[in-house]
């Protein structure tokens, strides 16, 4: 489906946002699920709707993200030594309030993707995001057998839940009207 969801395509999304489903999630995300299987999924970004730093994360699925407009910086995180310290909780999926927490250490690669650009991310793998204000990225999702979940975070009272909520008309306006601005 992210080939054939073209940017005029997510341009018309866009300006009859308020006709559609969008869920709202903490870490500066509005998404809208593009099927019933849950594969494809259309995201903008506003990052000043996230407080503090984008928690370092997995996934329980595979994904690829097309970047539709804008520019976003992926970064990759990886057990290290020699890494800066993280409070790391892990939980099962559907149980985020029986986490438990560690220290860990770890240390990063970052690259940074625009329009036109995709980049795959497995489940396992940790990873924050950094976007423009606007950005769209479009992902595509396997799902896999993923029995622990993970966040990492610079201290322990700044965890954020995964889940999301239904978006108000005012932040569909705000996060379209900066998104459109990359169109």
């Amino acid at each position: 489906m992210s080939e054939t969801l073209s940017k005029a395509l997510v341009l018309t999304m866009l300006q009859h946002a308020e006709e559609f489903p969008w869920r709202m999630q903490d870490i500066g995300l509005m998404g809208l699920r593009l099927d019933d299987r849950r594969e494809y999924r259309l995201h903008v970004w506003d990052p000043s709707y996230c407080t503090g730093e984008p928690p370092i994360h997995d996934h329980p699925y595979d994904f690829t993200s097309t970047i539709i407009a804008g520019e976003l910086t992926n970064t990759r995180y990886e057990e290290d030594s020699a890494g800066d310290e993280y409070v790391r909780f892990r939980y099962s999926p559907g149980a985020e309030d029986e986490r438990r927490s560690d220290a860990v250490r770890l240390s990063s690669t970052a690259a940074t993707f625009t329009e036109g650009y995709q980049y795959p991310q497995l489940a396992h793998e940790l990873h924050a995001s950094w976007q423009q204000p606007g950005t769209v990225t479009a992902i595509r999702c396997l799902w896999a057998e993923a029995p622990e979940m993970t966040v990492c975070v610079r201290d322990e009272g700044s965890w954020r839940s995964g889940q999301g909520r239904d978006a108000i008309s005012e932040e569909i306006k705000s996060f379209t009207a900066k998104a459109l601005e990359w169109f």
